[in-house]
């Protein structure tokens, strides 16, 4: 095979594969881009669709559906619409009859859309409460098509440019096979020992340059022959001094790598340790704020539920004496006063209005218990040193991780405990730090049991858990900042360092008690009374 014909085969070969994967690259990431945008666009459909048809269906509004799935079929490639109540009745439905008679299955994926249509759904829910949901079909055809001309357009871009390559790889191939046949003659005259050859040069391109450097080298090739021994000896000791230094660096280069990867996990774990303080910092700005927001539109709501409680029972009272003196109308009046009362079927609102109203006031106050155990946990975000009821802090931190420890059954053994000058944000932290401890410990089922009681100037507050405990090599170590016996992401961030901190603070005291797989207790001591700064 001649040089001219591997350039142009090299050429050729090399566009090709260069064209293969540009078409099939960019073709793949066209359809996966569609099908997502499809996807997506299906997905985004229904929670809209969902969202509009919501109160609807809280109503049993069937005009407002029908007409939502109307407008939702308005959009173009909505191929079809529809609206099931609760228990999967069809409430309304649109679009076209082929589609509407299938069974519907939701798409995952666009693989899964073989039937011509991009199946999606959303559930209509409110408040955590499925009330049914809405079903839509995008249709599919549309991007097949576009998929299908942009193959077409791609392929005879290949085909005009792989002809365009051909051409160019011909005529420089023809160019560079001249050049090279002299070089080869000239060649055969060095393997025949005629180190004094010259090639003619003309021209300044490249392949003038060559036999420029041809010429150099012919000059060159006698001298470089008488030095090549003397070179080898040199090269040798070269090498052998070389390989020694190699080995002295690599085994220096993995005893550095070894303590840098030490070095980064340590870095990686204070880093972690790090943002999980800041977050619990700012999980308790954050708690005294929304506290703060919520308790005034709470306020007034509630107000507002007491004053429409007094009105509907008024209301109830004058419908009860318009119906006792009923009997005074006429029997036409009275008649169309029994189709209004069947109307608005009023025994039923009776009963049912007074129990939403009571609904209401009961879920009103689970608000306010919510925002003062938040108040309380945060303490309205002060710093300042004042009288606090442990027991109330203890309850407020309880109640604002209950999900958190419901792997464990909560025994509480409180004794009579007297108000103790704190930072009550500052012991609420320590009391959680320490419950999610115990949670983590447990694991699967088990007990946590929190105690208080009194000693002379002191008061304690113990939580000892029934978990996997501590081993006796570490229990030395557990106050000490960003140690963890569990892996990153898990425990309590800083955990036991940053309770020991604010116990320190308090001029407190904890004692541990552990043994390995039988769980652990931790004792925190706090005196009654801060000791006043000498002078």
């Amino acid at each position: 095979m001649s040089f001219r014909l591997k350039i142009i085969l090299g050429v050729a070969l090399i566009q090709a594969v260069l064209l293969t994967i540009l078409i099939i690259s960019s073709l793949d990431y066209l359809r996966r881009s569609n099908e997502d945008g499809l996807s997506e666009r299906a997905h985004t459909a229904a929670r809209l669709f969902a969202t509009t048809t919501k109160n609807a269906v809280l109503a049993s509004d069937l005009a407002s559906l029908e007409s939502a799935v109307q407008e939702v079929l308005s959009n173009p490639g909505i191929e079809y619409a529809r609206v099931r109540g609760s228990k999967g009745i069809v409430l309304a439905e649109g679009g076209k009859p082929d589609f509407l008679r299938r069974e519907f299955h939701a798409d995952v994926g666009f693989g899964d859309a073989d039937d011509g249509t991009f199946d999606a759904f959303e559930e209509i829910a409110v408040a955590g409460q499925s009330y049914g949901r809405v079903e839509i079909g995008l249709a599919t055809a549309t991007l097949h098509q576009l998929l299908a001309a942009a193959q077409r357009q791609a392929a005879l871009i290949a085909v005009i440019e792989m002809g365009l390559v051909a051409l160019f790889s011909f005529a420089l191939g023809s160019y560079l096979t001249r050049g090279l046949s002299h070089l080869r003659r000239a060649s055969r005259h060095i393997a025949a020992g005629e180190f004094g050859f010259r090639l003619d040069v003309r021209g300044n391109d490249e392949l003038a340059e060559t036999a420029r450097a041809f010429n150099d080298m012919s000059a060159r090739l006698e001298e470089a022959a008488t030095r090549r021994d003397r070179a080898e000896a040199e090269v040798t000791q070269y090498r052998d001094h070389l390989e020694q230094l190699v080995t002295q660096r690599t085994e220096e280069v993995t005893r550095a790598n070894e303590g840098l990867r030490h070095a980064n996990r340590d870095l990686a774990d204070a880093h972690s340790q790090l943002l999980e303080s800041e977050r619990m910092a700012a999980i308790g700005q954050l708690a005294a704020g929304v506290a703060h927001e919520i308790n005034n539109p709470v306020g007034f709501v509630n107000a507002n539920i007491g004053s429409l409680d007094g009105y509907m029972h008024k209301l109830l009272d004058l419908v009860e004496a318009c119906e006792t003196h009923a009997s005074a109308l006429s029997p036409e009046e009275q008649e169309r006063m029994a189709g209004l009362r069947s109307a608005v079927d009023l025994e039923f609102l009776k009963t049912d209005v007074p129990a939403l109203v009571e609904e209401s006031k009961n879920g009103l106050a689970r608000v306010k218990k919510i925002v003062s155990d938040l108040r309380d946990f945060a303490s309205s975000g002060t710093q300042e040193w004042q009288l606090a009821d442990l027991h109330r802090g203890l309850d407020s931190t309880l109640n604002l991780i209950h999900g958190r420890l419901a792997n464990a059954e909560l025994v509480k053994a409180y004794g009579s405990l007297p108000e103790v000058e704190c930072l009550p944000s500052e012991i609420n932290q320590v009391f959680m730090n320490l419950l999610l401890n115990a949670a983590t410990a447990i694991g699967g089922r088990g007990t946590i049991t929190i105690g208080t009681g009194r000693d002379d100037g002191s008061v304690w507050v113990e939580i000892k858990d029934t978990g996997c405990g501590i081993a006796a090599n570490s229990l030395n170590r557990i106050f000490d900042p960003f140690f963890t016996t569990k892996p990153v992401g898990q425990g309590v961030g800083l955990g036991l360092s940053l309770a020991y901190g604010i116990v320190q603070r308090h001029h407190g005291r904890f004692d541990v008690a552990s043994t390995l797989g039988q769980g652990s207790a931790f004792r925190v001591w706090l005196p009654l009374r801060q000791p006043t700064p000498v002078g």
